[in-house]
């Protein structure tokens, strides 16, 4: 996982997905439901990381992208999983996807004011990837 030119001490993996409905909304359209492990080497330097979890196609094209939430707290687990959903609130179909991905780079900006002198340290995140955007996989 990177922050700017900065790797963190973390390795976020996909371990399975499936597509069915959300049992909160379960008359929308059929969604992503993924299931992930973070496992830190050491503590975070950050309390949280924030990724983007992407549906792509056979193609490699990003049909939708969420977030995933990873935090650090003393006493949290060196290993954790967690699972979310991509599509479940949103009218984009996402019945093609071949794949689940997580990019590795982190998405939370500083909480910080952008020029602060004090606190702003310049990271200014990527954008998260649109629907139709091509992603090099492999």
């Amino acid at each position: 996982m990177v922050r700017g030119d900065r790797t963190y001490p973390l390795t976020v993996e996909i371990t399975e997905w499936e597509m069915s409905p959300h049992p909160q909304v379960p008359e929308r359209k059929q969604a992503v439901h993924f299931g992930y492990r973070s496992t830190k080497a050491e503590p975070l330097p950050e309390a949280v990381v924030e990724l983007a979890a992407c549906a792509v196609d056979s193609a490699d094209v990003v049909l939708l992208c969420d977030h995933i939430t990873v935090h650090d707290a003393p006493g949290d687990p060196r290993v954790a999983e967690g699972d979310s959903w991509i599509g479940a609130g949103s009218d984009r179909d996402v019945s093609d996807t071949v794949a689940v991905v997580l990019l590795p780079d982190q998405l939370r900006g500083d909480l910080y004011p952008p020029g602060d002198p004090k606190d702003d340290d310049g990271y200014v995140p990527p954008r998260t990837p649109r629907p139709g955007d091509r992603l090099r996989l492999g």
